[in-house]
């Protein structure tokens, strides 16, 4: 069933401010509302008279696909399906089935903040080729992994009548359920279906687990969390690392995935900033004041809900990659490396930890003290000190730094194997290796397509097979290093 008028106007309001936080690092691309149908020929890549150098080994561009030509419409855009559909986030990116790769395309509506007649498209991984187009109602929402072997989305609240739409990513045939939840979040786990659900207003949330066609087959169970329905948006849900977590209106609570039995839970008065789940099915939660935001501390949440270990040191590290090699690399809290089996302090490091200056307009909000960790890969921490303008690494067996280096970068990790991390910075893709430091490759993104003028911010995803340059016009497939 559909939402009331108030309800709907809430959510509008909660997604809108989605879209405009997303802004920060997306642009979400406006035009004018008539459309024009055009057949504009598949971009192919060029460089700019005036357009920097690729290092020798960089990857190189293999295929590329544009957005107008393969719609067929002028001003068309990419756009992740994960997002959904109902209001447009401005990003770009696809959800990775193996040889096919399912983008979305659709036309930005400058009235309503979506898409309008919106499509989802799988593209062959290896060649660029679209191999099917399949038209799909106004999206939620999708999941980033398959489940069951199918792409599952679900139908925005708006509907009168709400489906969950599994894609065969094959061929793009869509089986469609039915259902009468309203659907929070949506996510996929060893090929099991998640689907969070529910009134965050009336303190009912529930969480069921099956396949698409059959959502709740396995299990289903109730969670006593709530919010307003403004609150109901953004990271509410997570499944990784082997361990469920439900985020909602500063509340925590995690569930075992097999069974859907509840783990444990936090409640107010002590908000959780943000939990997630790490290798072992740790569970990492910041805790604030629930008034400015103030980071109060951070702690680590074992399977049983029992607290390994605890830190109220106020820095929180954000991890764009979150890969330890395995269950003996410790965890990091505030300044600190715990054993993520018994909770032990292993070692202590200043390096973990910024000072950013206070009152001035570079301060970063209420706390003092900010975490320096924006990637675990293996055994090494790739740190980023904003304030002091630095980048390091530690070995997180030993807590030794292994290098550093004067910075000014803002790059996050798109991809890693092994010792080879790569980075998107602004528009340069670069890759170093983490226990050196040394740079292997730099690739400005201009090189490989001119596509300023659709004034999005470049997104680069790894697919199992390859690294997918991104704008709001052009996909491109890149080759492998040298």
């Amino acid at each position: 069933m559909g939402l009331d008028t108030s309800t709907r106007n809430l959510w509008a309001a909660a997604l809108v401010a989605v879209v405009t936080v997303a802004g920060a690092v997306a642009t979400v691309i406006v035009h004018e509302p008539e459309y024009q149908e055009v057949n504009i020929p598949v971009v192919t890549g060029f460089v700019g008279p005036d357009a920097p150098e690729a290092s020798p080994g960089a990857p190189g561009p293999e295929w590329s696909l544009d957005a107008a030509a393969t719609y067929d419409r002028q001003f068309a855009v990419f756009r992740n399906p994960v997002y959904g559909s109902g209001f447009d986030s401005g990003e770009p990116g696809f959800v990775d089935a193996g040889q096919v790769l399912v983008t979305m395309i659709g036309l930005v509506n400058q009235q309503t903040s979506g898409l309008d007649e919106t499509r989802l498209a799988g593209v062959d991984a290896d060649t660029g080729s679209v191999r099917w187009e399949t038209p799909v109602e106004s999206l939620g929402g999708c999941a980033d992994t398959l489940a069951a072997g199918r792409m599952v989305c679900y139908t925005t609240p708006f509907e009168d009548a709400p489906v969950i739409l599994a894609v065969d990513t094959e061929n793009g045939s869509v089986t469609r359920t039915p259902t009468d939840w309203t659907i929070l979040a949506m996510t996929a786990a060893d090929d099991w279906l998640y689907v969070m659900e529910g009134d965050p207003e009336s303190d009912d949330i529930r969480v069921h687990s099956g396949v698409p066609t059959d959502p709740d087959a396995r299990w289903s169970q109730r969670f006593d969390l709530g919010s307003a329905w403004e609150d109901a948006f953004g990271h509410l849900m997570s499944t990784e690392h082997g361990q469920g977590v439900l985020e909602l209106g500063g509340e925590v609570a995690g569930f075992d995935l097999a069974t859907g039995t509840p783990t444990f839970t936090r409640t107010l008065p002590d908000c959780t900033q943000s939990a997630r789940a790490t290798e072992g099915g740790v569970v990492i939660r910041v805790h604030s004041d629930c008034t400015l935001s103030t980071v109060l501390g951070s702690e680590a949440v074992d399977r049983t809900g029992r607290v390994l270990a605890a830190s109220d040191v106020e820095a929180v590290h954000t991890l764009a990659a979150d890969r330890p090699a395995d269950t003996t690399i410790p965890v990091l809290l505030g300044d600190g490396a715990y054993d993520r089996m018994t909770g032990e302090l292993l070692w202590t490091s200043s390096d973990l930890v910024s000072t950013p200056r206070v009152n001035t307009p570079e301060s970063y909000g209420p706390n003092t003290t900010q975490g320096t960790a924006v990637a675990v890969l293996g055994d090494v921490a790739l740190l980023r000190d904003y304030e002091g303008k630095t980048e390091a690494a530690l070995d997180l067996r030993s807590g030794k730094r292994l290098w550093q280096r004067n910075s000014d970068s803002y790059g996050t990790v798109v991809a890693a194997e092994g010792d080879t991390a790569v980075l998107l910075e602004s528009d340069v893709l670069r890759a170093e290796n983490v226990r050196s430091g040394e740079e292997l490759w730099a690739l400005p993104l201009q090189t490989v397509i001119d596509d300023d003028s659709w004034g999005s911010t470049p997104v680069v995803a790894a697919s199992d097979t390859r690294l997918v340059y991104l704008t709001s016009g052009t996909m491109v497939g890149l080759g492998a290093a040298k």
